[in-house]
């Protein structure tokens, strides 16, 4: 019974120096220079430069790859081109820095054009240097003031347009929402001048491929007319108006909806 109890006792000291090493080890190679973070990867930008997010992270020359990462990613998150940073290591003196960038989707007019990201946040962006074609977010009628709610409604279907398909996005010139919540893209070089889309957010994918492929089939059954709306505002059907003598509509076609 003694003996049992000695190579307990041994197994639970050496269980308890391995412990104690393990949380001791950390500490001890992070003050080897072998593990100062001399080298960085910067990855996932497009907008910002390798630079500017080691200007913002504010690395410490004597940091280790042992040391706790987090405040750098805190202080990059604070940067207002950065949603969200992630920051990693590479044995034996590498950081790895992934970025996920704020994008713009549109731009708001405060008074100058400005860029948006899909919540709405006005990003630190020269659009002409950027080379930036987006559309314009503004109010029913033209009015360029939006509420803060307004204007992350129309950001959020300016992205949803962007990743369904980015080509569509591109023939988008403006987008904008009446005080009801209703939504109107002015789309162009789908046919012979504008076409209004009209609908309800969020539009779906499948909601507007449906809309699409009415809208192809009414103009290749009335060539000789201009189909100038795409009405996806309905439940159960998609309406396409025809414009008549310039500016008058008339609703003409219209189909069931499938489910979004």
């Amino acid at each position: 019974m003694r003996k049992l109890l000695r190579v307990v006792a041994l197994w639970g000291t050496m269980v308890g120096g391995v412990a104690l090493a393990v949380a001791w080890l950390p500490d001890a190679l992070a003050e080897l220079e072998l593990f100062r973070a001399r080298e960085y990867k910067v990855v996932g930008t497009r907008l910002l430069e390798e630079k500017q997010v080691l200007a913002a992270a504010a690395i410490s020359p004597f940091l280790s790859v042992f040391d706790d990462l987090t405040p750098i990613e805190q202080r990059l998150a604070q940067h207002p081109l950065v949603r969200r940073a992630h920051v990693t290591t590479e044995l034996p003196a590498t950081l790895v820095v992934t970025i996920e960038e704020r994008v713009p989707v549109g731009f708001v007019v405060s008074p100058v054009l400005e860029p948006v990201d899909r919540d709405g946040e006005v990003l630190p962006l020269d659009p002409v240097e950027q080379g930036l074609d987006l559309p314009v977010l503004i109010g029913a009628g033209g009015a360029a003031a939006l509420s803060p709610s307004q204007r992350r409604i129309l950001a959020m279907e300016a992205d949803r347009l962007a990743s369904d398909d980015p080509t569509f996005l591109a023939t988008v010139s403006e987008i904008a929402i009446d005080a009801w919540g209703d939504v109107t893209a002015v789309v162009t070089e789908l046919v012979s001048g504008d076409l209004l889309l009209r609908f309800r957010p969020p539009l779906s994918h499948r909601r507007l491929h449906d809309g699409l492929t009415v809208l192809e089939d009414a103009i290749n059954r009335r060539p000789d007319q201009r189909a100038a709306v795409l009405d996806l505002r309905f439940e159960d059907q998609v309406v396409v108006g025809y414009a008549e003598q310039g500016t008058r509509l008339r609703a003409e076609v219209s189909a069931p909806r499938s489910d979004q």
